[in-house]
Order: structure tokens, then sequence, then C-alpha cells
């Protein structure tokens, strides 16, 4: 079985590296998912969710603050300013900050929280 080599990596540390079935994220140009065998690409991270499906183990979910990818045979490298897992995200201040861009915030502040807000609660089914 074919599997992805990925590397999330902020400007502060190594935030996790492993083999994964799929990549899911989002650059200026939209959402993108990542399997074994993907051309190679190479672009901007937008501010967003991201989903890394290990080989192994429970989905992780992030949200990237701004960075670069790289996908090239096979091989994943995720370079984010920023980066906030799930388990990192306190929900009842992702929820206050949610209430105050769509009180006074502007568009983009109103998305960028509520993609974090969704990072921290999970999907919902």
């Amino acid at each position: 079985m074919a599997v992805l080599s990925v590397a999330l990596v902020s400007t502060l540390r190594n935030v996790w590296e492993g083999e994964a079935s799929l990549v899911v994220l989002r650059t200026l140009d939209g959402e993108t998912g990542i399997m074994p065998g993907h051309s190679p690409l190479m672009g901007m991270l937008a501010d967003g969710p991201i989903l890394i499906r290990p080989v192994q183990g429970d989905d992780m979910r992030a949200y990237i603050h701004e960075g670069f990818v790289t996908v090239d045979s096979d091989r994943v490298i995720l370079l984010a300013e920023t980066v906030e897992l799930a388990s990192e995200i306190d929900v009842r201040q992702a929820e206050d900050e949610l209430a105050a861009a769509r009180e006074q915030g502007t568009e983009t502040e109103v998305r960028k929280a509520e993609g974090r807000l969704q990072v921290a609660v999970g999907p919902r089914h």
C-alpha cells in the first residue's frame, strides 16, 4: 500500500511527522486533497483547517496560519507560521472570539474564528 510521508512544521516546532493516507488542506487556490501518487505541487497555504489521516491512529486536525506546502514523490511538507492542534484550542475561548468577530470583526476574522472553532470541536455527524 502506497503512503504519504508527511511533515507538519511551524516556525516554533516540529508538530507532526509520519505516514498518512490522506492530507486535506487549503491553499490560496482552494481546498486540496492529497493522496499517494499526487502530482508535484508547491503552493501557499491559506489560514484554515487541515486534516491528516495517519496510516495508524486517529485523524489529526489542526488550524494553520499561513505557510507553504510542497508535494513531491509522496512526500508532503507543510511549513506554517503557526499551527494549532485541535487539542490545543480552548473551545470556550474560540466561541468568545467568534462572537466578538461576528459583532465587530471583518469577514476574514469571522472565517478564521469559525475555522478554529470547527477544528476544536471536530466533525459533526
